[in-house]
């Protein structure tokens, strides 16, 4: 794949100061899954990934957007220690990122906490929703704000079950088109 810049009204490229983590969470109301992948802040190409079940109690509830069930849990790590994990593989010197990150970032910062980890990541977080919505808007889409409306827009093959390192992958690949 071709090197990615953003470039100006000068065409100077300008490329990111810190290499971007990608994160995302399976689970709305407690983190059950995560992945991620770290891009580089150049090419925007995959470096590194990360991906772990995190244990929790599904009380008898199984994922149906992920297809996670407790059986898939029941010897997964702690949260606080997929926290040390993702801290341990990536550091924190990094452009966090997330597709809708509010509820990535909310997750993220919980395990942070449950691992008593007081260094953090920078509270500028890249949002790739509003960029690939915007990118879309301008390009005349009359579609669904939703993930998976504009991930098809784009290109993207339609999702089954939900995994998040694979979301993360589609995350990055809308980033990539986004800024080309």
């Amino acid at each position: 794949m071709r090197s990615v810049g953003i470039r100006d009204s000068h065409h100077k490229t300008m490329n990111f100061p810190k290499d971007i983590l990608l994160i995302d969470f399976e689970g709305l109301h407690a983190p059950k899954q995560v992945g991620a992948i770290l891009l580089d802040k150049n090419t925007l190409e995959e470096k590194e990934s990360f991906v772990s079940y995190i244990y929790a109690d599904m009380e008898g509830r199984p994922s149906f957007k992920s297809g996670i069930t407790q059986e898939m849990l029941n010897d997964a790590p702690k949260s606080g220690e997929v926290g040390k994990r993702i801290v341990e593989k990536f550091g924190t010197d990094v452009i966090l990122a997330s597709f809708v990150a509010e509820l990535d970032v909310r997750h993220l910062r919980l395990i942070m906490q449950v691992a008593d980890i007081k260094e953090g990541y920078d509270y500028h977080v890249l949002d790739i929703w509003p960029i690939a919505y915007t990118h879309l808007l301008k390009m005349g889409y009359k579609g669904q704000m939703n993930s998976e409306d504009i991930f098809q827009a784009l290109g993207m093959k339609p999702r089954g079950l939900h995994d998040a390192l694979e979301d993360c992958r589609i995350a990055a690949e809308v980033l990539r088109k986004c800024l080309m």
